[in-house]
């Protein structure tokens, strides 16, 4: 019924009322006295007067009615306009009636192109049962996600929770539908799995590296242990050879003349005996060696003992000095008189090449090993710069995001509210998390210096069990002078040692002191437990000694271990100072350090 209606209505039955009166009084005039007349016609002016008496307060209250009713609707699009969620209202046929301005923001598009539309235009058969509280029979409300393409072609996110309104008779006069813009929220996990996703890619990426450097060591230690087996067989078939056959032996008459020589000393010296018989040695050997034979003889005859000597033999056969280590035992006549000296030679000249060569191989192994543990710390490194420069940034972006919709959320939308801190909770996990990640593959005290490195370990182990720790530092510079690599080695001797204390010695207490003097860098580790067992060494299994004596054997240092059963351990390590040269890293490096370390 309209407004107008209801005033003509009103007209309708006041005038009905005076005309039945009036059709009264004129029924009744006849018949009625002048008084009687005077009294109907006040009746009918008082009933008159009355009836627009009434039509005018009726009028005055449908005006004041009206004018509360348009306030009221005033207020109610102001708040619907300025509510942050959309909303829009539709009758029971599912057509807009009302639609405020965030929902058109939200859309993408203005309210004149969605009123008197209806929503089945919008959205499809599956999505109304799910989303319109019309379609939903069993239920008055329902809530859930909507993806939808905004205005400018782009896709979001909604949290769609609505209604079915009802009038005072309880018959269905339309539906109530909120939506909540959840696009950030959804960019916001999308962009978090997918930063998740490229971690664990890294993650991988990096272990199959590893994977790789540890096969190719694996397989040059194989070379390695195929070399000395190949060896080990050489020098036993050497040996079966010697055994089988005589040693190189020869006979020198008191004034050193060869007087006698068997095949093995003929093959040795490349010449047969007629050649060198009678004096001729001399033209034989260079006159350098034949100076230090006549030494080696005048000695063993002064001597009157077995003279062991190492000597250059010129072999003419082969062309080449042979390095021979000579027994030389003087003979005596009864008077007490030289006689000869009874000599047997053994070329070691293969030995010494071969002693060399392992001496270099193992020179080698040992900058290898030191190689691949600089690799692996830069590695280390480098994976925790990438973690922090890449996903530490993106995370704190993400918080920052979150903690705004959080804190714009508070007191609009509850459960948004506690959505949102649940992401951030999520996030907050997420970034400490990966700072632990961080620190476990290079910590970044470590570009502080030794010292700070050490105090961070330190608290570290206190904090993972009951054994306390003391830390001397006696040094005025935090990095010692050293460089990243020496750094990174001493620091992992430390976290060695402090690691097998924790395992095995059973101890209470521990003191750590790291001391700068002119010459070396002094790191003393002590503890209170049991000490080392005396078959501690010889166990297979234990590689951490092992790991600590290379290390410092490759930075040049000097490993000291002190230990009686039941009495503790004392490990002193000694490694010379570095020169001085400049600083490896920035100031800004350094900075980055303690920002990702607090």
């Amino acid at each position: 019924m309209s407004k107008w209606s209801i005033e003509t209505l009103s007209a309708a039955c006041a005038a009905l009322i005076l005309i039945m009166l009036g059709w009264l009084a004129g029924a009744a005039w006849q018949e009625l006295d002048f008084w009687e007349h005077i009294w109907l016609s006040l009746l009918l002016a008082a009933s008159a007067g009355t009836a627009m008496w009434l039509m005018r307060k009726l009028r005055t209250h449908l005006a004041n009615t009206r004018l509360q009713l348009d306030a009221s609707a005033m207020r109610y699009r102001d708040l619907s306009d300025a509510a942050q969620d959309g909303m829009w209202q539709t009758d029971a046929q599912g057509t807009i009636l009302h639609i405020n301005q965030r929902l058109c923001d939200m859309l993408g598009m203005p309210a004149e192109k969605l009123l008197g539309h209806k929503m089945s235009e919008y959205h499809d058969e599956a999505t109304l049962l799910r989303l319109c509280p019309l379609r939903r029979e069993q239920e008055r409300s329902c809530m859930g996600e909507l993806q939808y393409r905004h205005g400018d072609g782009s896709e979001r996110w909604a949290m769609i929770s609505g209604r079915c309104l009802y009038d005072p008779l309880g018959r269905l006069t339309g539906a109530l539908v909120m939506a909540s813009d959840i696009t950030e929220q959804k960019r916001a996990e999308h962009a978090l799995s997918m930063a998740h996703a490229e971690l664990e890619n890294r993650v991988a990426l990096r272990t199959a590296q590893l994977l790789d450097v540890n096969l190719q060591l694996s397989a040059e230690i194989a070379m390695r242990a195929q070399t000395e087996a190949a060896l080990a067989r050489s020098e036993e078939r050497l040996q079966d050879i010697i055994s089988m056959m005589p040693l190189s032996l020869f006979l020198k008459d008191a004034d050193s003349r060869i007087v006698l020589m068997n095949q093995a000393c003929e093959q040795q010296w490349g010449v047969r005996h007629q050649d060198i018989a009678e004096g001729r040695d001399l033209k034989h050997f260079p006159s350098d060696q034949n100076v230090g034979f006549h030494a080696a003889d005048r000695e063993a005859f002064a001597s009157r003992k077995v003279v062991i000597r190492e000597e250059l033999v010129w072999n003419a056969q082969l062309q080449e000095n042979r390095l021979v280590q000579t027994h030389k035992k003087p003979v005596f006549n009864a008077d007490g008189q030289p006689q000869m000296i009874i000599a047997m030679a053994i070329d070691i000249t293969d030995s010494k090449r071969n002693e060399e060569s392992l001496e270099r191989t193992l020179a080698q192994l040992r900058e290898l090993s030191d190689h691949q543990q600089t690799i692996k710390e830069e590695e280390r490194r480098r994976i925790a710069l990438d973690i922090h420069d890449d996903l530490g940034q993106n995370l704190m972006v993400l918080r920052i995001d979150v903690s705004l919709l959080h804190a714009r959320t508070a007191k609009t939308h509850p459960r948004l509210h506690r959505h949102a801190q649940r992401v951030l909770d999520t996030i907050d996990t997420t970034i400490r998390s990966v700072r632990t990640i961080i620190n476990d593959l290079h910590p970044s005290t470590l570009e502080l210096g030794l010292g700070p490195a050490a105090e961070w370990l330190i608290r570290q182990m206190e904090g993972r069990g009951a054994i306390r720790y003391r830390l001397t530092l006696d040094s005025e510079a935090p990095d010692l002078g050293l460089d990243q690599r020496q750094t990174s080695a001493i620091f992992r001797v430390l976290q060695e040692s402090l690691s097998n204390i924790v395992r095995h010695a059973q101890a209470s207490e521990v003191e750590v002191a790291l001391a700068q003097d002119k010459d070396a860098i002094v790191l003393r580790i002590s503890d209170n437990g049991i000490g080392m067992q005396p078959d501690d060494h010889g166990k297979k299994a234990t590689f951490g000694l092992k790991s600590i004596r290379e290390r410092v054997h490759a930075l040049g240092g000097e490993l000291r271990i002190d230990s009686q059963a039941g009495q503790g351990t004392v490990l002193a390590i000694h490694v010379p100072q570095p020169r001085k040269s400049a600083p490896a890293e920035h100031d800004d490096i350094q900075t980055l350090a303690k920002i990702v370390a607090n």
